[in-house]
């Protein structure tokens, strides 16, 4: 096992990040100088928004500094980490809290895992995977922790091991006056960062973690199809959802409908079981080639899945929760047909379930949407300009179709200011707390964007 020293050196090692503490003449980065265009680049290329003043933290007491500074100057405070949010939430034109240099892990003598929030997720994988630990999380490397974790956080460890959001059992914020609040002494705001999303009640500057067992080996199912038309797509779809959910725990099954070409990836920590024999085969029947890797270790597993390097042009939405198979349909009407017409549209569903509905994780956090094992998302990525207006448009009219056809619980790691009602969306019966506690820690709304919770 790594001691605490240890970890912490290797961490600061593989993530890279600016070491040098920031002093006082440098904490404040304003337009003109060289660092201000690469600190307000986002993963999202489309997103191009200049704040008045970014202030490039690396320790707590940069935060609270830079947010009585706002304070004094009268600026809205956005909140960075690892700038992958695909709208502008994690920027705006006041100051900017740039927390991407707050990288560590550092195992505590409770065993807990303490990981400042710049942290990315291949630096924490690195960290935790060879001690035979890790905190269930997402895959793509450049994520920030504190972002992911903040909204709930899902991934190929969620059916085993929860959410992010649910192995955090304690955080550190600076809230709006630049005063340190620890979840220790409130547990009404360990709730809310339980799965309550990003920037609304200040910025926090450590979340320490309640690591799982990591599984020593992963194999995979890959089945694929090409030249798919709108009605075989719907049949692929509706057979994944028959048997999707009924996996073991140990098995993230993803639908990745990508134009006319299907992909779907079941992803397996565990041995396969009858249900993973009828979910193949019934893709197979419906014209699926299956391939399966042999087990691998977990790491080598994983990074086939970290992700491209940014930043990228793209848009990319929640496109909703949904209870059953019966529920999908309302998907399956409103996208299908203009996935499969449109060059670079890409619908994904992603399987929940298991740990994620765990009744206990459900009362300790503020996370709305347990009990639904489909997770679907909407993504258009282009590399020539001129793609970009059709590929947006039919993007919009897939979003637009869904509003119309009552899909109303949304994802909020990926966010879409054109939802309508987008905080119930996101929030759903949390929502009354969680703005309870915006009027307590934050009642002018310093920490804010455009989907943050107002005392409005």
């Amino acid at each position: 096992m790594l001691a605490g020293a240890q970890l912490g050196a290797a961490t600061a090692r593989a993530d890279g990040a600016g070491a040098a503490r920031a002093t006082p003449d440098r904490l404040f980065v304003r337009p003109g100088d060289p660092r201000y265009d690469v600190l307000r680049q986002r993963y999202n290329a489309c997103i191009d928004v200049r704040p008045a003043l970014i202030a490039a933290c690396t320790r707590a007491d940069d935060v609270a500094r830079a947010v009585v500074h706002a304070q004094r100057l009268g600026l809205p405070i956005a909140i960075r980490s690892g700038g992958h949010a695909f709208e502008p939430v994690s920027i705006g034109e006041g100051l900017v809290l740039d927390l991407s240099a707050m990288s560590s892990v550092r195992m505590r003598r409770d065993g807990h895992l303490a990981v400042g929030p710049g942290t990315r997720l291949r630096t924490l994988l690195d960290a935790t995977l060879p001690d035979g630990r890790l905190v269930p999380s997402g895959t793509c490397g450049g994520v920030g922790v504190a972002g992911l974790a903040l909204g709930g956080g899902y991934g190929f460890f969620s059916r085993a091991h929860g959410l992010t959001c649910d192995a955090l059992v304690e955080a550190t914020l600076i809230d709006a006056t630049g005063a340190r609040r620890s979840t220790r002494d409130e547990p009404e705001l360990l709730w809310a960062l339980r799965g309550g999303g990003n920037g609304h009640f200040g910025a926090v500057v450590e979340l320490v973690f309640a690591a799982r067992p990591a599984p020593p080996t992963a194999h995979k199912h890959r089945l694929r199809t090409r030249e798919l038309d709108t009605r075989r797509a719907r049949a692929l779809l509706e057979a994944f959802a028959a048997h999707a959910p009924a996996l073991p725990r140990t098995h993230f099954a993803a639908f990745v409908l990508n134009h006319r070409a299907l992909t779907v990836l079941v992803f397996a920590t565990g041995p396969d079981e009858e249900a993973t024999v009828r979910l193949l085969g019934a893709l197979r029947a419906h014209g699926a080639s299956l391939q399966t890797t042999p087990a691998r270790p977990l790491r080598e597993a994983l990074r086939a899945h970290e992700g491209q390097p940014g930043p990228l042009p793209f848009e990319n939405a929640s496109a909703g929760l949904y209870e059953d198979a019966t529920a999908l349909t309302t998907l399956a009407d409103a996208a299908i047909e203009t996935v499969v017409s449109t060059p670079g549209l890409l619908l994904q569903v992603n399987t929940l379930g298991g740990a994620v509905d765990d009744p206990a994780a459900a009362a300790a956090s503020s996370y709305p949407h347990r009990g639904l094992p489909f997770l679907a998302e909407l993504q258009t990525y282009w590399d020539r300009p001129a793609d970009r207006a059709p590929r947006v448009a039919a993007f919009g009219r897939v979003m637009a179709a869904l509003a119309v056809a009552g899909v109303r619980r949304h994802y909020v790691n990926y966010p879409d200011v054109r939802i309508p009602d987008p905080l119930t969306a996101y929030y759903g019966a949390s929502l009354p707390r969680l703005v309870a506690l915006k009027r307590r820690l934050d009642p002018e709304d310093t920490f804010r964007h455009p989907l943050g919770l107002t005392t409005a």
